[in-house]
């Protein structure tokens, strides 16, 4: 198969799996898609545009095996879409296309409208994503490697975004849904409590509607991708990098007795569940501050408060109210290594 018949024949095909991009290609200001040198939008009067970008590497960001890879085609389509989706969500935006590279192995780059083969349930999830946020694909690029490589390139609109930089002292902290589900069913996955919990892992669930409906209520956002400790960090650095010349440098109370659980993981042991909600990654939930005492309405959707912005200078954990340091470390063993997901 060419590159050009990949292409045409996997996201262009008259069949259920791309009746996602035939819905989502009639947005009125999508000018030219698939097919062109370049795809063409026109932005409506007054919109910012929102550009995100995750690239996902067999063995780095799911599994290095084939026989992993190959079942979970789906999941490892839908994931490149949502992961990105997720970041909208952080910044507020409305979703509106992506743009799919891919590098495929030999052993994947085939595809019959007629058979279940990887490529073709590869896109079945993908273009699941995509419905679900209304979204259209809308160009990319395709070559062969001896690994899978995907990168998925997101596009969305806002009249006003929320920005990381924008955390003041005093501010609390909330988070949405619960926390560790993913990093605890990547570690044990041969569990009964991980296999429970692996549609989080693989199946995560970008909060859009509540990023959306955040915009002028969140001073700052994130979502949680890298783990809550490290991603709350870059709220931190960026706020008080911005606030620099006015000498404030941020830091986080943070109450581990707060952090939100699922009902299978409040059955682990509670050291071995706040590592994995506290530096796990993979949540995919959206981490966010509010002026102090702000009183939320109802965003159909679990948010908790965990804990404060403060001028202290350093991320403390209380438990029980008891500061958690290297002398104190109760409920753990030992202090827990904070440092998550990293890329490199």
């Amino acid at each position: 198969m060419t590159e050009f018949e990949l292409i045409y024949q996997t996201f262009l095909v008259q069949s259920d799996m791309a009746k996602g991009f035939q819905a989502a290609s009639n947005l009125a200001n999508i000018e030219r898609s698939i097919g062109d040198d370049g795809a063409v939008i026109t932005p409506a009067v007054g919109q910012k545009l929102v550009i995100c970008t995750d690239t996902m590497v067999q063995g780095r960001h799911f599994a290095g095996d084939w026989e992993s890879v190959e079942r979970l085609a789906f999941e490892i389509g839908y994931k490149s879409v949502a992961v990105n989706l997720s970041d909208l969500a952080a910044m507020g935006a409305t979703p509106h296309s992506i743009l799919l590279a891919i590098a495929l192995p030999e052993r994947l780059a085939t595809f019959a409208i007629e058979s279940e083969n990887w490529l073709a349930n590869f896109a079945k999830g993908l273009f699941f994503a995509c419905d679900t946020a209304n979204v259209a694909l809308i160009g990319g690029d395709t070559t062969r490697s001896d690994n899978l490589v995907i990168t998925v390139t997101a596009q969305g609109f806002a009249q006003k975004c929320v920005y990381r930089n924008t955390a003041q002292v005093g501010d609390d902290i909330y988070v949405s849904g619960t926390l560790g589900d993913a990093n605890y069913a990547l570690l044990f996955p041969e569990t009964d409590i991980g296999k429970s919990l692996v549609h989080r892992l693989n199946m995560p669930t970008p909060r859009l509607s509540l990023g959306q409906n955040l915009v002028g209520i969140a001073t700052a956002m994130i979502d949680v991708s890298d783990g809550l400790v490290q991603d709350v960090g870059h709220i931190l650095s960026q706020s008080s990098l911005k606030g620099s010349l006015n000498g404030a440098i941020l830091g986080i109370n943070l109450d581990l007795d707060s952090l939100p659980t699922s009902e299978p993981l409040s059955q682990v042991a509670i050291a071995e569940r706040l590592q994995c909600q506290l530096a796990g990654g993979d949540d995919y939930e959206l981490l966010f501050t509010v002026p102090k005492g702000t009183v939320l309405p109802n965003f159909n959707v679990r948010v908790t408060k965990i804990g404060e912005i403060t001028s202290d200078k350093a991320v403390k954990l209380f438990y029980q109210n008891q500061e958690v340091t290297e002398q104190n470390p109760f409920p753990f063993v030992s202090f827990p290594n904070l440092a998550g997901w990293s890329h490199f």
